[in-house]
C-alpha cells in the first residue's frame, strides 16, 4: 500500500483561518510548548511554577484549559512554518520557536514578563 493511501489527513485549520497556506503540515507540539503557552499566554506561570512539563499539562487540563485545543493551533502555524523552513513564527502575539519540523516551545510576541521579587 502506498504512503498517500496510510497517511492521516491533516486535522482541519483553526476557525479563524481565513488562508490556509499549510498544505496539510501539521509541526509536532512538545509538552514544553504546550506548558510555556500556559505560562506566558495564559498567566499560569505563578500556578504552575515546580511543576514538571508533563504535571504542568495535566494542571492545565484539570483547570479547564482547553489543551487538545492549543496543541492543535500550535501544531497548524506551527506546520505552516515547517512547510516554509521557518525556525519560528509569530501569531497574535504568540511566538512559536521551530527546531526539525517540532515546535518546542512558546514566547510571548509582547516581550511581557513579570518582575518576580
Amino acid at each position: 500500500m502506498s504512503a498517500a493511501l496510510t497517511a492521516r489527513p491533516a486535522s482541519p485549520p483553526p476557525a479563524d483561518v481565513v488562508h490556509d497556506h499549510s498544505a496539510g503540515v501539521r509541526a509536532h507540539v512538545t509538552l514544553h510548548a504546550v506548558r510555556r503557552y500556559g505560562d506566558r499566554i495564559l498567566g499560569l506561570e505563578d500556578t504552575l511554577e515546580g511543576l514538571e512539563d508533563l504535571e504542568a499539562v495535566d494542571a492545565m487540563v484539570a483547570l479547564g484549559v482547553d489543551v487538545p485545543g492549543i496543541r492543535a493551533w500550535l501544531a497548524f502555524f506551527g506546520g505552516v512554518g515547517k512547510r516554509h523552513g521557518a525556525i519560528g513564527v509569530c501569531r497574535d502575539g504568540v511566538g512559536l520557536v521551530l527546531k526539525g519540523g517540532r515546535v518546542v516551545t512558546v514566547l510571548s510576541k509582547r516581550g511581557e514578563r513579570r518582575n518576580r521579587a
